[in-house]
C-alpha cells in the first residue's frame, strides 16, 4: 500500500517544508505502542467490563450504591466517547486529517509514502467509497439515538394485523415466539420473556434493549411475584 503514518507532531515543526507524504518522520516507538494498546486492548477491556457490569446486575436498582454509580459511570463514558467519535468523524471529513480519536490523541496521521505512485483505482471510486463509509459510520452512530417506540406508534395505524394476533403477539416470548414456560418480565417495561431468552441476552449484551418497547433492561423479575420480594 501506498500509505504511511506520519508523526504530526514533528511535521508541524518543518512548516512549510511539508507537501507530500514523503516529508516527516513516522511514528516512533511510544506512538506505535500507544496505538496498539489503545486499539486493541482498550475496546476489549471496555466491552469486557460492560458484559461483565450486565452479568451481575450493577444497573439493578436494589445493588448497593456503589455499583449503581459504577454502571452510570461506564454509560456516561459510553456516551461520551460516541459524542466525541461523531465530532471528529465531522471533523475529518471537513479536514481529512485523523481519522479516529486514537490518531487525533497520538498525533498521527494517514498520508501518501510516496505522491508519484501510478494508481489502480480512480479519484472518483476512491471519493465515493470514503464517502458511503463515512456515512455509514455516521448512521451507526445516529441509530440507537432514534426513538424505535415513538415510531412504531406512528406506523401502527397502518399496520394490517388484528388485534387477536396483537394480543397473541404480547403474549408469546419475543426471542422464541412462544408462551413462557417460566414467565419472567423485563423491568421497567413489563414486557414477558422466558427466562433462558432474557436471562442469555442480558448475559451476552451490555445493555440489552427490550424487543418490543427498545426500553433498556435493568433487571429481570419472576412474573406474578412482587419487587419488594
Amino acid at each position: 500500500m501506498n500509505l504511511r503514518y506520519r508523526d504530526e507532531r514533528v511535521a508541524a515543526q518543518l512548516s512549510g517544508k511539508v507537501r507530500t507524504g514523503l516529508e516527516g518522520p513516522g511514528l516512533t516507538a511510544p506512538q506505535k505502542i500507544w496505538y496498539c494498546v489503545a486499539s486493541v486492548g482498550g475496546q476489549y477491556l471496555f466491552s469486557r467490563l460492560q458484559s461483565f457490569s450486565a452479568f451481575r446486575r450493577w444497573g439493578d436498582s436494589e445493588q448497593r450504591p456503589l455499583a449503581r454509580r459504577l454502571w452510570t459511570l461506564v454509560q456516561r463514558i459510553e456516551g461520551i466517547y460516541k459524542a466525541a467519535s461523531f465530532l471528529n468523524l465531522l471533523s475529518f471529513l471537513y479536514t481529512g486529517r485523523y481519522r479516529n480519536l486514537i490518531e487525533k490523541a497520538l498525533r498521527a496521521r494517514l498520508v501518501y509514502r510516496s505522491p508519484h505512485m501510478n494508481r489502480s483505482v480512480s479519484f472518483e471510486y476512491m471519493n465515493r467509497q470514503l464517502v458511503w463509509n463515512e456515512f455509514s459510520e455516521m448512521l451507526l452512530l445516529l441509530l440507537p439515538l432514534l426513538n424505535s417506540s415513538a415510531i412504531k406508534n406512528i406506523l401502527s395505524p397502518f399496520a394490517k394485523e388484528s388485534s387477536s394476533s396483537n394480543k397473541e403477539d404480547t403474549v408469546a416470548c419475543p426471542i422464541c415466539q412462544v408462551d413462557p414456560a417460566t414467565p419472567f418480565i423485563a423491568l421497567p417495561c413489563q414486557h414477558r420473556y422466558c427466562y433462558y431468552c432474557i436471562r442469555t441476552r442480558c448475559a451476552s449484551a451490555a445493555s440489552f434493549r427490550c424487543l418490543r418497547c427498545n426500553e433498556p433492561v435493568v433487571a429481570i423479575q419472576r412474573e406474578g411475584v412482587s419487587s419488594g420480594k
